[in-house]
């Protein structure tokens, strides 16, 4: 659900000679710092075209925000599922698929919630007794079961968000956004100020072309989404509102760098083809699949309402 016109969630950094191992999915020392065209025309179009989608789905919300969400967990789930394939131990695509759709769609079934209390070990009973019943050995299945959950559970708590219990009429929906704006903020400043400054490498054995000054901008740019927004909209604490922007930040810029590493085990560049200029929906998806829990969380803590 992301939409910038970047990359990746972090940024890009300036040329060197390691790009043509990175391109071949070798592995690329610390020092080495790979460039990254800045040709943003297929990543404008396509983004462009993400933001219309998405907003629309967020502002209308209801059965067109729901199917959204599937068929986007389908989508992602079928990526996902042939990127473990490619892994030692390769994971029962059913299994991610089934599990990643359903978790994905559970907060809008009746008597759920969102209630990730119940949605959890519901998933990790179904998963098991389903592995064992169809014989699927015991490494693919707990691998299958971790890429549902990863999914599933990423894309639930936006739904979990949206139809938040107890919070008043637009609140989940306004929450959603600030969600989504903080995450595109992230991965947008992150890519041009990496662009820009970036000279320190960001985790560069996952991948290299990510800075730490990229990073921090992405930090920034979440703050002030979240900071601004969430006070005006939501009624959040200014200071929270502050530090739920943070959160965002590092939980997005952390499921960029997961997907990363899991493209770089299953070695391929991209989790797909599907978005010109960007990759799969994975690699659009990857930084709510972890910030969208994480407010979910947080919210949960602080019981908000």
């Amino acid at each position: 659900m992301t939409t910038p016109p970047v990359p990746g969630a972090i940024d890009a950094l300036p040329a060197a000679p390691g790009a043509a191992a990175e391109q071949k999915g070798a592995p690329v020392t610390a020092g080495a710092l790979p460039a990254r065209s800045m040709n943003l025309l297929p990543r404008v179009a396509s983004s462009a075209v993400l933001v219309v989608l998405v907003a629309g789905m967020i502002y209308l919300g209801g059965i067109p925000l729901d199917v959204l969400v599937g068929a986007a967990a389908a989508l992602g789930a079928w990526e996902l599922a042939s990127l473990l394939a490619r892994c030692p131990v390769p994971a029962p695509r059913w299994l991610v698929i089934v599990l990643g759709v359903w978790l994905a769609e559970r907060a809008i079934l009746p008597g759920a919630g969102g209630d990730l209390g119940v949605i959890l070990p519901a998933a990790l009973v179904a998963g098991m007794i389903a592995g064992v019943l169809l014989r699927s050995p015991w490494e693919g299945s707990a691998a299958g079961l971790g890429g549902g959950l990863y999914l599933g559970v990423g894309l639930g708590s936006l739904l979990g968000l949206y139809h938040w219990s107890g919070a008043g009429a637009g609140v989940g929906r306004d929450l959603v956004a600030i969600v989504v704006g903080a995450v595109v903020a992230t991965d947008t400043l992150a890519y041009f100020t990496g662009h820009a400054l970036g000279r320190h490498p960001f985790f560069p054995s996952i991948s290299p072309r990510k800075s730490a000054e990229g990073a921090v901008g992405g930090a920034v740019g979440a703050m002030l989404v979240a900071g601004i927004a969430g006070p005006l909209v939501v009624s959040l604490n200014p200071f929270l509102a502050v530090g739920m922007g943070l959160l965002i930040a590092v939980a997005a810029e952390g499921g960029d760098l997961a997907e990363s590493a899991l493209k770089r085990q299953a070695g391929v560049k991209d989790s797909g083809r599907l978005i010109p200029g960007h990759g799969g929906l994975l690699d659009r998806l990857d930084g709510l699949l972890l910030a969208g829990p994480a407010v979910y969380c947080l919210l949960v803590l602080i019981s908000f309402r």
